[in-house]
């Protein structure tokens, strides 16, 4: 058998694995009452309750704890490698410490490359960049670890209170402890305040539960209707609609405001038809706009900070070009340096805007591949996509590491000096 023959029973291997997978997750599973649901994509950080803040300040979420924990785990590996390192005067290093210096000289000598050695790229840029590499490689890999983003605590869905935080809308039918999707690829349904009180009201113990006997006879009942309804001539869609409503009316007469329209034998077997969805106790940090946002910002502020302690006032000079102006009369071409400087402002603030949209759109997109493809296609494949994103995530504390040593080495330089030097010494010739 040749290599051609060979590769097509491979992708022919590969279409039947892929097709078994989707036909187990959206044929099989459904008809059993236990399937996956549409993927829950929230883009703000998810607070755990309402009156949960802090000191009444902003709600508590999930992000921000995630991004807490991340500090004290580097907190406490510091604390333990300085002592096994005894102070790091330790000359011959255990595998703690080697691990540590490791990573310790790799971004020192991306400083080195770019910055030089200076004192002030040796001493501020360095641990800069160094803890922002570290702190983002912990933060994007540990969101990786299994059961990070989908253990968390219920909450009923549909409350639209924004200014106290609430989860807003349910994106998929969550019915008590466990997710119901009773057709394959069926649409998600949108919670409402509705939805949210009849929810309060069963998690308070003011609704009665059915007994089975009641639950039986409503089962009954909506076979029978559902049967009638398909044995009458109606559309496809008009069928649908039919028993869709049927399946509601035969759920709110055992299940006061119910909130969806449940099946017979899941009517049968006690399914609660009331809407939660799972606030995570911990999401991925840069998942939330506000982190990479902030480091952005400080990275701009350090690299003006450099910049200044670098060349001086002259530093602004980069961006409001005074000495083009002053020296027209020579060099009319002069007010082209002064528009260019002008445009370097835009360029500087856009800084900010690259940082902050690379690190979130590359994790927050990552998130939302791996819920995807979890949802497709639920076994093996996703292995490969988490692969994937293990490297994406330690690409991305590189290169936002490596983007603070360029633009701050950048900062550090002189801005046109050796013209500017030039045409000082012939004035004063």
């Amino acid at each position: 058998m040749g290599k051609t023959q060979r590769g097509c029973l491979v992708l022919l291997g590969i279409i039947v694995f892929l097709g078994a997978c989707a036909w187990l997750t959206f044929g099989v599973l459904p008809g059993a009452g236990s399937a996956p649901s549409l993927p829950v994509i929230a883009v703000p950080g998810e607070p755990y309750y309402t009156w949960f803040t802090f000191f009444g300040l902003f709600p508590v979420t999930n992000t921000w704890v995630h991004t807490l924990t991340v500090s004290l785990i580097l907190l406490i590996v510091v604390a333990i490698g300085w002592r096994v390192s005894k102070g790091w005067t330790k000359e011959v290093p255990g595998r703690f410490q080697a691990l540590l210096e490791l990573l310790g000289e790799f971004v020192y000598g991306q400083t080195k490359n770019f910055a030089g050695l200076t004192p002030l790229s040796r001493n501020w840029l360095f641990p800069l960049a160094a803890s922002i590499f570290v702190f983002l490689l912990v933060a994007n890999l540990s969101k990786l670890i299994p059961g990070f983003e989908t253990v968390g605590i219920m909450h009923c869905a549909g409350h639209n209170d924004v200014e106290n935080g609430i989860n807003i809308t349910a994106g998929h039918p969550s019915v008590g402890n466990q997710l119901w999707v009773d057709a394959p690829l069926k649409s998600a349904y949108t919670a409402d305040e509705t939805d949210y009180h009849a929810c309060e009201e069963w998690k308070e113990g003011h609704v009665t539960a059915p007994t089975s006997a009641e639950l039986a006879a409503a089962a009954d009942h909506l076979r029978e209707e559902e049967e009638t309804i398909r044995l009458a001539s109606f559309t496809d869609t008009e069928e649908s609609t039919a028993i869709e409503e049927a399946r509601l009316h035969a759920a709110e007469e055992v299940w006061p405001h119910a909130a969806v329209g449940l099946p017979a034998d899941a009517l049968e077997q006690g399914v609660v038809p009331y809407l939660q969805v799972v606030t995570p106790y911990f999401r991925g940090a840069t998942t939330d706009l506000n982190l990479p946002l902030a480091l952005a910002l400080i990275v701009f502020v350090a690299i003006q900070v450099f910049g200044v302690a670098a060349q001086g006032p002259n530093y602004f000079q980069k961006f409001v070009n005074l000495s083009a102006l002053g020296n027209l009369g020579k060099k009319p071409l002069g007010a082209i340096d002064f528009v260019v400087g002008l445009l370097e402002i835009i360029s500087e603030l856009g800084k900010i805007v690259s940082l902050t949209f690379r690190l979130f759109g590359n994790l927050f997109a990552g998130g939302i591949l791996l819920a995807v493809m979890s949802f497709l296609v639920g076994l093996i494949l996703p292995v490969v996509f988490m692969g994937l994103e293990l490297v994406v995530a330690s690409i991305q504390a590189y290169v936002f590491a490596i983007l603070t040593i360029v633009f701050s080495a950048q900062a550090m330089e002189g801005h046109h000096g050796d013209d500017e030097h030039h045409d000082e010494a012939h004035d004063h010739a």
